[in-house]
């Protein structure tokens, strides 16, 4: 993509980077009257959680709500504008006697202020030619969701889009600050939180990483299975991956009902202007999440470990609706060049899968011969050809088998083809 493109694609989706920090889901709950008599149990905090903290945790971290279904695509300029406003007059109206309370709602309260702003005068700029209104009437994916969809309008940079680019450089610091704050959040929750108990199975976690035709985002989710509900709760989510690579997130669930899950959308980022990972709420290859939470009645922390099995269950439920279509090439006599023999293979029943590894076992009784080849990634409806090298399959095979498997688990999907007399 040339770089006025790409520069103008940035802007279609930093529009609602700010934004998508806020709007804890609906709430549920929890509690757990059978802990075994070894679990530590901690005792509730003899401190009243201040009603200002609700309004700032609401606006300030990142969203989590009872389904998946809830996170929205389709919202629009003036509304995430709108809402931007909304967060600033809930923030300003903030008085605690908690100074940590004050000061992160100040500063939150400046990185929506400046961020509204640059949006407000990117809205009121000549657009670029080729943009039109399709720049503000149709490109916002989601305050809440996934806000990096773009559109690759193909408009050359000029001196219109330098001006919108420097005020996108604006809403990303913005972002920024905005991003600083939510991580204070839970400096303020362990002050009014109840002391740490054990786990004890209370509450479960689980991790769907983006993989192939499943994504581009990963998906958080926690349930409560106890029996009591959990009220003002923060969670905090630690993610650790590949290459040292992390991240912190923070919620915030008002009310969360006992045996319910709720769900948070971690985005992948996108490279805008000089940042590769704008945005970017996730790690990349997932080894684990360290979950902390914090409320009045219940605290806890427990580490959740992606890599193996767990990885491995996952692969298996996505590559559950691989289908293949599968043909034998027989040796064929040319008169330039002989056509040897070997298997064709369609995907079919998911959009793709990712790089992967393929070994194909000719068999005939008694008889049998295998090689192997890796690709980058492979699309539904694309046959791939796999051939042995010239003379290597001296015999014409009754069965033929593919064994499919990926980097980072040890699931292998296998498939069996018989070849017709």
């Amino acid at each position: 993509m040339r770089t006025g493109s790409r520069t103008l694609t940035a802007l279609l989706v930093v529009l609602g980077f700010v934004f998508s920090l806020t709007g804890c889901g609906g709430g549920s709950t929890a509690s757990n009257d059978s802990a075994s008599p070894r679990a530590k149990l901690g005792t509730p905090s003899t401190k009243t959680l201040p009603a200002e903290f609700r309004v700032l945790a609401k606006h300030l971290a990142l969203g989590m709500k009872p389904s998946r279904d809830n996170f929205r695509d389709d919202k629009e300029f003036t509304e995430i504008i709108a809402e931007g406003h909304s967060s600033i007059l809930a923030l300003s109206g903030i008085q605690s006697e908690d100074s940590d309370l004050t000061y992160v709602a100040a500063h939150g309260q400046a990185a929506f202020e400046e961020s509204v702003s640059r949006l407000e005068r990117i809205n009121a700029m000549p657009k670029p030619p080729g943009v039109g209104s399709l720049l503000f009437e149709s490109f916002i994916h989601g305050c809440y969701g996934n806000v990096y969809y773009s559109y690759a309008l193909g408009v050359d940079a000029d001196e219109k889009q330098k001006a919108i680019m420097e005020e996108v450089r604006g809403v990303l610091a913005a972002g920024d600050k905005a991003d600083a704050a939510q991580m204070l959040l839970p400096n303020i929750a362990e002050k009014y939180a109840a002391s740490p108990s054990d786990p004890d199975g209370r509450i479960v976690v689980d991790i769907d990483e983006s993989w192939g035709s499943y994504g581009p985002n990963d998906w958080f989710c926690i349930y409560n299975a106890g029996s009591e509900d959990i009220e003002d709760c923060t969670i905090q989510v630690h993610l650790t991956g590949g290459n040292g690579q992390s991240r912190k997130n923070v919620h915030f669930v008002r009310h969360w009902p006992a045996n319910s899950w709720m769900y948070a959308r971690y985005e992948p980022g996108l490279e805008i202007l000089d940042r590769p990972e704008a945005g970017k709420t996730t790690v990349s290859e997932l080894q684990k999440a360290v979950v902390s939470i914090w409320s009045p009645r219940y605290t806890t922390t427990l580490t959740y470990a992606y890599q193996g099995a767990e990885r491995d269950k996952d692969i298996a439920e996505r590559c559950k609706d691989l289908k293949f279509r599968g043909r034998y090439q027989p040796f064929l006599s040319g008169m330039i060049w002989d056509t040897q023999r070997g298997a064709e293979f369609t995907l079919d029943g998911v959009a793709n899968i990712p790089k992967c590894r393929v070994d194909i076992t000719f068999r005939e009784e008694g008889k049998s011969k295998a090689w192997h080849w890796e690709h980058d990634s492979w699309v539904k409806g694309e046959k791939k050809t796999f051939t042995p090298p010239r003379g290597g399959l001296a015999f014409d095979p009754s069965k033929i088998d593919m064994a499919i498997s990926f980097p980072g688990t040890s699931y292998v999907h296998e498939v069996t083809l018989t070849v017709n007399e």
